[in-house]
């Protein structure tokens, strides 16, 4: 860390630029039932890639000695998400040629859950051709179904407060123990999704930011003994919306509004098998295992690009409200619409439910979910060289999984305000941010198989 006024070192400033190249890969799962099938059962549905390129300039000024302040911009450059039919399975048995004992095992369009219950076109959708999106994955032998626009920006902007309680450097018998203070800022306007691209290309579909502020605290600890400098490290971050985010605050009976946080903890060692410290050279070895959990709240899950401005998702946000209700018959009628009408992009516009008895307060869906908690696990491989006194470049790479969770989980409401006090019977008792289509059981989403590499590249100047 930086350290100013410490000695002959009257000023200390680290400037540095990173790369990082994040691709991730998960199982979208389905919860059905049906009459053949009364039991709930877990169906694979569809695959979810993502590939994002991120630049990240960071400054570290020494304040004192071993007292610090930082900060960094990631500057998303490219983050694209692409949807598939599920065909990974050994034997790969589609509906066609399934039977009672050979039931199907992989997906195309007429046994996906998702297009069966409307809520992605039956020929697909394709943000990255604007102006004309629909139709482009209609083909029989396609495995696409649906690519989400090429998004770039910011997103938060991090400052933070470091300080050195111990440091071996100056005590040998004693290890290096920092602990950081850190704020993570919504910078970049929230991201939105909308079907509507024909006629203009919306300016939401492009951004980044999630409308979230992090708070949060972590600490590290590192012992050198001779070539091993084994570390420890441990953080806390509570996510808060921002304002003008897309976690709405609907009401008392809403569940949960903030997005997810996460506390987590990672460990390892640096193996040091080269060193010249009189010139300040050195190459060295990271190995890191990580373990992190993500909890209490809502989020932009890996389904959300499909969810967001499905006419299969229209509702209201004002349930049990005179004159803004939304009903079945009235989500039904813009599901067929879009059915009849597959080039529009605006189907709730279009079918001309807003405004009609029992349809005056239908409203378009943002996307966003509530997340089941889960946790992450990873690996980190990184090798670090110190050129020179003034200069350090690493390399690295981190593979992660996820559990598996659901990503549809808004619970029914909350009862006793109004009728029996142990069940949600009543329109003003029900959660608004809940849709039965994605949040009942046995409709349900879940991610799994989720595989995560993340390829990196970092240059220090320290001055």
């Amino acid at each position: 860390m930086a350290s100013s006024f410490d000695g002959d070192n009257k000023f200390d400033f680290h400037f540095g630029v990173g790369y990082d190249f994040n691709f991730k890969q998960a199982a979208i799962l389905r919860e059905w039932s049906d009459p053949n099938n009364p039991k709930s059962t877990m169906v694979r549905d569809l695959l979810y890639r993502q590939q994002r390129h991120v630049v990240t300039p960071t400054m570290e000024i020494g304040l004192y000695k071993d007292l610090a302040i930082y900060a960094a911009l990631p500057i998303v450059i490219s983050d694209q998400r692409t949807y598939g039919f599920d065909q990974k399975a050994e034997p790969c048995v589609y509906a066609q040629d399934a039977t009672g004992t050979n039931p199907a095992t992989c997906v195309r369009h007429d046994n996906s859950t998702t297009i069966r219950d409307g809520i992605i076109p039956r020929d697909g959708f394709n943000a990255m051709n604007a102006a004309s999106p629909f139709g482009a994955f209609g083909g029989a032998g396609t495995e696409t179904i649906f690519k989400g626009a090429n998004r770039y920006g910011l997103d938060q902007l991090i400052v933070g407060l470091k300080i050195g309680i111990l440091n071996q450097d100056r005590l040998s018998h004693m290890p290096k123990w920092v602990l950081g203070l850190e704020g993570r800022f919504a910078v970049g306007k929230p991201m939105t999704f909308s079907r509507d691209t024909v006629d203009s290309d919306p300016a939401g579909n492009h951004r980044v930011g999630r409308g979230t502020h992090e708070l949060g605290v972590w600490t590290a600890l590192s012992r050198r003994y001779r070539f091993l400098d084994p570390f420890f490290t441990a953080w806390w971050y509570q996510a808060i919306r921002a304002n003008g985010s897309e976690f709405k605050n609907y009401g008392a009976t809403q569940d949960r509004i903030n997005p997810q946080s996460n506390v987590g903890v990672s460990f390892g060692t640096e193996i040091v098998p080269f060193e010249r410290k009189a010139k300040g050279q050195k190459v060295a070895l990271n190995l890191r295992g990580l373990a992190m959990l993500k909890y209490g709240g809502r989020g932009y899950s890996e389904a959300w690009e499909l969810f967001a401005d499905s006419p299969a998702l229209v509702g209201t946000f004002q349930p049990g409200q005179a004159g803004l209700e939304c009903d079945r018959g009235a989500v039904d009628s813009v599901v067929q619409y879009a059915k009849d009408n597959p080039q529009n992009g605006d189907a709730l516009g279009g079918s001309g439910v807003t405004g009609r008895s029992g349809g005056g307060g239908c409203q378009r869906f943002n996307g966003i979910t509530n997340i089941q908690d889960f946790a992450t696990f990873g690996v980190n491989i990184a090798l670090h060289a110190q050129l020179s006194k003034y200069a350090m470049l690493m390399i690295g790479t981190t593979l992660t999984t996820d559990t598996r969770h659901l990503i549809t989980a808004a619970s029914r409401g909350k009862a006793a305000l109004g009728g029996d006090p142990n069940l949600v019977d009543q329109p003003n008792e029900i959660n608004p941010v809940r849709r039965d289509v994605i949040d009942q059981v046995g409709r349900r989403y879940a991610v799994g198989d989720v595989f995560g590499a993340m390829g990196y590249f970092r240059f220090l100047l320290t001055f």
